[in-house]
């Protein structure tokens, strides 16, 4: 699936100049923690190398999983903005190298590059769609839409002569279910129900969609009739 550009290629070489200057760049170990929920701080991050997830844990541990952040991804903007509390935590799945950018050289970002200003708005009217498609999905799919779904955005980039691609590394059922708002029996079930349909295949670390033609269909209003098709081929 196509990706969107993210935040730090959108700008402009005075702008990145202007980051460069003011920002503390640091490394994180996997499992630390760059923002703490509910903490005050009004930083703003930016990942240069790695992987960072963006989560939230609810009152009876249930994990609510907001998305995975890569290099050149913003963090931490919304506090930085509105002033307060962090609405989530954002922790280093694997070794990351991320910048912090003190509140006050973020705000004078905003104000001097209209590059900046208008990659942010950007980045944020995306947040935006993102979180009004997934509260659809959450109020009106069932959980093998959801999952089928979740599998395409988070499919690498592939060949248009193909419509084979890879996830990699393979999600856990974990955390698919965590993405989903399911547990993770129900993504397991569907799981092995795309599997034994040949629409999805383990490969070692990484997860094969067999056929992305199938899954969209799957993922749309056409179901019954692409498992009417396979069963009977």
């Amino acid at each position: 699936m196509t990706r969107s550009p993210n935040f730090l290629s959108r700008l402009g070489e005075a702008a990145v100049a202007a980051l460069f200057k003011h920002w503390i760049v640091r490394l994180y170990t996997p499992g630390e923690l760059i923002v703490a929920h509910g903490e005050s701080g009004r930083d703003v991050f930016f990942i240069l190398e790695g992987r960072a997830r963006v989560t939230l844990f609810s009152e009876n541990g249930r994990e609510i999983f907001y998305g995975d952040r890569g290099p050149g991804d913003i963090i931490g903007e919304v506090s930085a903005i509105d002033g307060k509390a962090r609405s989530a935590s954002v922790v280093a799945l694997e070794a990351t190298r991320a910048a912090r950018l003190p509140a006050p050289a973020f705000r004078r970002l905003v104000t001097d590059h209209p590059d900046f200003s208008w990659a942010l708005l950007e980045h944020l009217s995306s947040g935006i769609r993102h979180m009004t498609d997934r509260v659809y999905e959450f109020s009106t799919l069932v959980v093998r839409r959801r999952l089928i779904l979740e599998l395409l955005r988070r499919a690498d980039d592939r060949d248009e002569s193909t419509s084979r691609v890879f996830i990699d590394p393979a999600p856990t059922h974990f955390e698919l279910a965590a993405s989903i708002s399911t547990h993770r029996e129900a993504v397991s079930r569907e799981m092995s129900v795309l599997a034994k349909g040949g629409l999805i295949e383990r490969c070692g670390r990484r997860l094969l969609l067999c056929d992305l033609t199938a899954l969209e269909l799957l993922a749309g209003d056409e179901e019954e009739q692409v498992f009417s098709r396979r069963e009977k081929s």
